[in-house]
């Protein structure tokens, strides 16, 4: 048989609550998952029954044993199809509490065959074993031996050894988090979570995250059906991409996925034709080449949720649980701290917003106060101070007035420069004028200007002949600057620059 998504969750559902129950003590809820035909081999020599009546009495009389006191850890689970049955087998660590301590006890392994009834799946048969039983006849776990320490030395150094092992990774990822947790409560801007990509993808390298392929955070914008992806890989460094959400249908899936809860998990395989599509489509998007992408056979995406965004890695080899697990605490970390990171921004903002409403206020004042066209020049002058206050950097800022299209041109104008704040010339053909008259005839209310070191020097050169008298230092500093930006608002007859 062949089994479907559906049926493979159907049965680990059921296989999972037959151990939640044992572990919790509730037989009546074990029993109800058990086949009347169950027969059962375990880890005690006496524990062989051959129908479910046995097996039942036997954990009524040991189940004291057990609950609450045993836990199943590190767990290595598999589901195979056999016929009309299915195969489960489980390998994992076996902690019991002693003395108010979880200590390890032994390595268990146990197969399960279940197979579906007319009342829904159910246990039929099981075979469970620890590779160094310590239990004895009609004991369950041997717990009370180990709290005597009536043991043997090797296998208390051996008991030992995993332990510290445990501890010693539980170390290894405390310390792993506190960096990320360090680098994470920094954050100032947007552009330092490239640093948090760089910094959780050197810690997931040394945790063992083996065929590890990058470390990425997208910040989504629902509204805009878009996102930002801050990236980090020792193979092509830092970088940040702009997608939109369509721009792939497993993408699109896997951005559908991780935005359905604050809490969500997604899980993305590309391999065959979606591999071979997903290299032609990173070239065209422009991402930097990737050799080891080439070669690939395929790659997995792995993300969780921050709310507002989402924190993953992809990797050459799929992630074992206990990767995932990792990964998940990593993302708990930064999801804390990614919020403080929102929190300062906001209030970041709304203190900004304060700034500008403020340095508005100013300009407003002085302009209702003009009594004369020649007092322009001083709002000029106010408008680049609140501009200059609210850290804009700008070398220049005017007024454009009384404009007709290709006519002659009218400035106010305040800078650092021995400028005039008054200047008149006529019109001349240059890439600013160009685009002010079809900004004018679309009916624009803003464009920007990039021009080059040569095209700016061509600009400035026609331009500041038309200004008589300026002092050499001027000049030369307009045409040292290595380019030239400007922005351009238009109002009816006049525009700010």
């Amino acid at each position: 048989m062949k089994l479907t998504k559906d049926e493979a969750a159907a049965v680990l559902q059921v296989y999972e609550a037959y151990w939640e129950s044992y572990i919790r003590g509730d037989v009546k809820t074990l029993a109800s998952l058990l086949d009347e035909e169950y027969s059962q081999i375990g880890s005690v020599e006496s524990e062989v029954f051959s129908n479910k009546k046995d097996a039942v009495n036997f954990v009524e009389n040991t189940i004291n044993q057990v609950a609450g006191k045993v836990e199943m850890r590190n767990r290595l689970t598999r589901i195979e199809p056999s016929e009309d049955f299915i195969i489960i087998t489980e390998q994992c660590d076996l902690y019991v509490l002693i003395e108010e301590e979880w200590t390890f006890y032994s390595k268990f392994r146990a197969s399960s065959m279940m197979q579906q009834k007319v009342t829904g799946w159910k246990m039929i048969h099981q075979h469970s074993s620890l590779p160094d039983s310590k239990a004895e006849e009609g004991e369950n776990i041997a717990s009370e031996k180990i709290a005597a320490e009536n043991l043997q030395l090797r296998d208390a150094i051996k008991r030992r050894t995993i332990e510290l092992e445990q501890k010693n990774k539980e170390l290894q990822l405390e310390s792993a988090l506190e960096r990320v947790r360090t680098i994470a409560m920094g954050m100032r801007k947007a552009t330092d979570l490239l640093d948090i990509c760089e910094i959780l993808y050197h810690e997931l390298r040394v945790m063992g995250f083996n065929g590890l392929r990058n470390t990425l955070i997208n910040i989504h914008d629902d509204d805009k059906r878009s996102l930002v992806n801050y990236d980090f890989s020792e193979e092509i460094g830092k970088s940040i991409n702009h997608l939109n959400y369509e721009i792939h249908p497993l993408i699109e899936k896997q951005i559908k996925e991780i935005r359905s809860a604050d809490d969500a998990f997604s899980e993305t395989v590309f391999a065959g034709k979606d591999l071979e599509d997903m290299k032609v489509f990173r070239k065209r998007i422009g991402e930097k080449d990737d050799p080891r992408i080439e070669n690939a056979t395929a790659f997995y995406y792995y993300f969780y949720s921050i709310g507002t965004g989402s924190i993953g890695i992809s990797t050459f080899n799929k992630l074992t649980d206990e990767n995932l697990a990792g990964l998940k605490r990593f993302r708990n970390v930064f999801s804390l701290s990614y919020q403080r990171y929102i929190d300062i921004s906001l209030a970041e903002a709304q203190a900004r917003e304060a700034q500008i409403e403020a340095a508005l206020e100013r300009v407003r004042s002085r302009s209702m106060g003009m009594q004369k066209s020649d007092e322009l020049k001083e709002v000029i002058k106010i408008v680049y101070q609140q501009l200059t206050h609210l850290k804009i950097n700008l070398n220049h800022a005017g007024f454009v007035v009384d404009y007709t299209a290709r006519g002659d041109w009218h400035f106010w104008i305040a800078d650092e420069q021995d400028i005039p704040s008054k200047i008149s010339h006529s019109w001349f053909e240059s890439v600013w004028a160009n685009q002010f008259d079809e900004a004018k005839e679309k009916g624009s209310d803003l464009f920007v200007t990039y021009l080059n070191f040569e095209e700016k020097n061509k600009f400035y050169k026609e331009l500041l002949s038309y200004v008589p008298g300026l002092p050499e230092a001027s000049k030369d500093f307009y045409l040292s600057c290595p380019a030239l930006a400007a922005s351009t608002v238009l109002f009816d007859d006049a525009s700010l620059y």
